[in-house]
């Protein structure tokens, strides 16, 4: 796994690619975020999970969302706490409670595939049924964070959400020749009742 919190101290993200800054740190909410609330993706109290330096957070907690931002990074949540309020801070990597919306922008990828499975339980454990998912993920061929559609259809599926839209699109970087965006799937999902499941259990 990559060690954030060392790469948020200046370390290298990815062995023999020297530090340039937090690609993903753009200053303002990702794109396809703001895109989401405009849409009406978001309610009731949101975990971002993987929330890095919180932008995202703090553009939904704007919006009027009681939002939860949780990053195993410490620096990363220091960044996050000194750019703004009115978002509950939290370092672990453990998701507990009962949201309404899960947000895990570019946070799929960051995980070995063993890992990420267990990722997308760990969201529905902090979800209640009928909670709603939107979730980015790098697309890109090769590499340590490489995710093909069906690995990640397959990880959301077998957690326990429906997939209402699976698509395409970009998130933006800064400080990167040449690489202003990176291409990334798209998920919008909804968490499906416990109980049904249950009921369905032989």
């Amino acid at each position: 796994m990559v060690d954030f919190e060392g790469f948020y101290r200046g370390g290298e993200l990815v062995e023999g690619m020297p530090h340039t800054g937090v690609p993903w740190d753009i200053g303002a909410p990702q794109p396809v975020v703001v895109a989401w609330e405009a849409a009406g993706r978001f309610r009731g109290h949101v975990l971002d999970a993987g929330c890095g330096t919180g932008d995202n957070a703090l553009f939904l907690a704007s919006r009027g969302f009681r939002v939860t931002g949780v990053d195993i990074a410490p620096s990363a949540i220091e960044t996050a706490r000194s750019r703004g309020d009115g978002v509950e801070w939290v370092v672990g990597s453990t998701f507990t409670g009962q949201f309404d919306t899960v947000l895990a922008s570019a946070l799929f990828h960051c995980l070995p595939p063993s890992e990420r499975p267990g990722l997308m339980v760990s969201l529905r454990d902090a979800a209640a049924d009928g909670a709603l998912l939107n979730l980015t993920s790098l697309a890109v061929e090769g590499g340590p964070f490489e995710v093909s559609a069906a690995e990640l259809r397959t990880a959301v599926r077998d957690a326990g959400w429906e997939i209402t839209r699976f698509d395409s699109d970009v998130i933006t970087l800064t400080g990167v020749d040449g690489l202003p965006t990176l291409p990334v799937w798209v998920v919008e999902a909804t968490a499906t009742s416990r109980g049904a499941c249950a009921a369905t259990t032989p």
